[in-house]
Parts: C-alpha cells; structure tokens; sequence
C-alpha cells in the first residue's frame, strides 16, 4: 500500500509543486497585505486542487498504461482503488490545513467553525470526482466540476435578481449557519463520510469491471 501511496503522489508532483507554490503566493500575499478579498480566491484554489488530486493519478494511471501493469501483478484491484482514496484524504487533510493558514494570515476574517465545512465540502467534491475521472475521463472531471461550482452560483444570482434570494435572506442563512454550527458540522461529516465510502465502492465497481 505504501508503495501505491508513493506512486500516486509522485505521478502528480508536478501538480502538487504548482498547488504548493500557488498556496505559497497567496500565503505571502495575505501576510505582506493583509487583505481580506484575496482569501476567497485562496481558499476556492485550495478547495478545488485539494478536490482533484486523486484524479491526476487516476488519469496518468490510464495513459500510462499502469492499470494493465497493476491489474496482472499480485496486487488486488481493491488495493488500487484504496490507494486512491487514502492518497484523497491525506490531500483535504493538507489543503485544508492550508486553508487554516491562509485564513491567519489574513487576520482570521473566518470563524472556525467555518473549517469543518471546508472539510466536508472538499471530501464531498472529491467523492464524486473519483469515480467520474475513472468512468468518464479527466475531461469530464473539469466538466463536472465546473457545473457544480458555478450552478450553483448561477441559481443563487438568478433568485437574486428576481428579488427571491434576498439580501436579508442570506444574512438569515449567515445567522442559521452560526447559531446552529455544530449541529450542521455533525451531519455535515457523516453525510461527508458516508458518500466517501460510497463513492470508493462505486468506484471499486467500476475498477473491478474494466479490462485493461
């Protein structure tokens, strides 16, 4: 398993470096400026590299040729598709430590309770990431992302401007969020848990059925 683990995060050092320095230049930036707008995009770039780690292996995984390599060794397929998970979650652990960071250096504008849902956000993201990328290509990975971060942005604007998702309406949903924070950080982390280990049984389906 430990030599799946190094695999997966050397095919995607190249992608780790670029995540590393980008966090790097926002981390300076928020530290030398102080600025509170720049975390939102920190954190949207933390959130999202955090979300897609697993998928560069999946991919390199397929171009390569690997999985005809690994599917004819004495490794299961269960191991593979196990080391991909493993791998997802040491990569939200770390990006969301880096979020912590990011979010001190800019004087802490966040609560904290705002880091669970972060949390929970990214393995939920990654949860459906996984088994797209190995179903339907990394492509499909970017596609799939894209809908489900910027539908959602597109409804709310639109209930907006019809004057149904008003500005006393967020505020509202600002004041259920921290007056009922841990009952949501709660469900938050078993819906969380509970879609990852469905989406690694998915995914194990899907790997279990292809022929390489």
């Amino acid at each position: 398993m430990l030599g799946l683990l190094y695999k997966d995060f050397y095919t995607a050092k190249k992608e780790l470096m670029l995540t590393g320095f980008m966090a790097l230049v926002f981390l300076l930036y928020n530290l030398v400026i102080g600025q509170k707008e720049m975390l939102g995009p920190s954190i949207g770039v933390l959130v999202s590299v955090g979300s897609m780690v697993p998928t560069y292996s999946i991919h390199y995984d397929k171009v390569n040729g690997w999985n005809k390599f690994v599917c004819a060794s004495p490794i299961s397929r269960t191991q593979v598709v196990l080391s991909k998970y493993i791998s997802g979650m040491f990569s939200v652990v770390l990006m969301n430590l880096l979020i912590v960071v990011n979010n001190w250096a800019a004087g802490s504008p966040l609560p904290v309770w705002s880091y669970p849902l972060f949390l929970c956000l990214t393995w939920f993201i990654q949860a459906v990431m996984i088994p797209v990328c190995l179903k339907l290509g990394q492509n499909m990975v970017v596609v799939v992302f894209m809908l489900m971060v910027f539908l959602p942005i597109a409804i709310l604007f639109g209930l907006n401007r019809l004057g149904i998702w008003t500005d006393a309406g967020i505020q509202s949903a600002f004041d259920f969020l921290q007056q009922n924070t841990m009952v949501l950080v709660t469900v938050g982390s078993i819906v969380a848990v509970a879609l990852y280990i469905l989406s690694f049984f998915l995914t194990l389906y899907f790997y279990k059925k292809m022929d390489f």
